[in-house]
């Protein structure tokens, strides 16, 4: 009988401790082999699995929960393409930025299509794509609502030290990339925006560097792709609903604790010193 996984075996980045390095002082160390600029809510959890199974480090949203202050150079990277504020990445800053990873997916990075798909000419795409009312549900359910949420607001708001700059960040990709600055529009330009990212990724990548990838199509097409080969485990299926409503929640919890830990620490010496003042007067 399989036994069922911690939280910890679940979200690993959660817990993850790096010695931290500025970007600027970065490297790459790996060569950056495969770009999967599918829209979110398409598979990209099982893909970023799956990529990081055939021995090419993924980046995913996930990874900045053990890097939190890698989000002001994504922060960077958004102003500078979206908002006209400083100068636009090339590859130089994308090499520090992603120093250590062989494969990109999910966002931010899907948002800087164009600039990776010029940045690394060598690097294969990867597009999946689900039929896009089922996307849609799935996407306002995961992403829109969470993205909204005025408890994860006010926890981002008090919280500057690992929640706000999740927020941040994702407030700005919603209003840079999809130009939408409330819970509503959002979802009023979801779909149009779904359709033009896709015919975006189709119309800038050579045919023979990309690979419409379909989920349930199992190791060989992707294996084929890459000219990997087929690893003896089963392709990961990840539940990306399940997992990303828990990774908030326990994100959220990370955050709340985090405010309670620094009010304690000034609030504390306060009420013992009222306590000793008190008891000696």
């Amino acid at each position: 009988m399989s036994r069922t996984l911690s939280r910890q075996e679940k979200h690993p980045e959660l817990y993850t401790q790096h010695t931290y390095v500025e970007p600027a002082k970065r490297k790459r160390t790996v060569e950056m082999e495969v770009l999967c600029l599918s829209y979110m809510r398409t598979g990209t959890a099982s893909m970023y699995s799956a990529l990081n199974i055939l021995g090419l480090p993924c980046f995913h949203s996930f990874s900045l929960y053990s890097r939190i202050q890698d989000c002001s150079m994504w922060s960077a990277a958004l102003d500078a393409k979206f908002f006209n504020k400083g100068s636009k990445f090339t590859r130089k800053e994308w090499d520090q930025l992603l120093s250590d990873y062989a494969a990109v997916t999910d966002v931010p990075a899907v948002c800087f299509a164009e600039d990776l798909v010029s940045a690394y000419p060598d690097a294969k795409v990867i597009l999946m794509e689900r039929e896009i009312d089922s996307w849609f549900t799935s996407f306002d359910t995961a992403v829109i609502k969470a993205v909204w949420n005025r408890t994860n607001l006010f926890i981002g708001s008090i919280d500057p030290w690992f929640v706000g700059p999740l927020k941040d960040l994702h407030l700005r990709w919603v209003r840079g990339w999809m130009h939408s600055h409330s819970e509503d529009e959002m979802r009023r330009k979801a779909k149009a925006h779904y359709r033009e990212h896709y015919a975006l990724v189709r119309r800038i990548t050579p045919k023979e560097r990309l690979l419409e990838y379909k989920m349930g199509s199992g190791w060989e097409p992707l294996c084929d792709f890459l000219g990997k080969p087929i690893p003896d485990v089963d392709f990961p299926r990840v539940n990306e609903t399940a997992a990303l409503q828990e990774k908030i929640s326990l994100i959220i919890q990370r955050g709340a604790v985090n405010f309670l830990k620094r009010i304690l620490l000034i609030v504390g010496p306060l009420l013992l010193a009222g306590l000793w003042a008190v008891k000696y007067r």
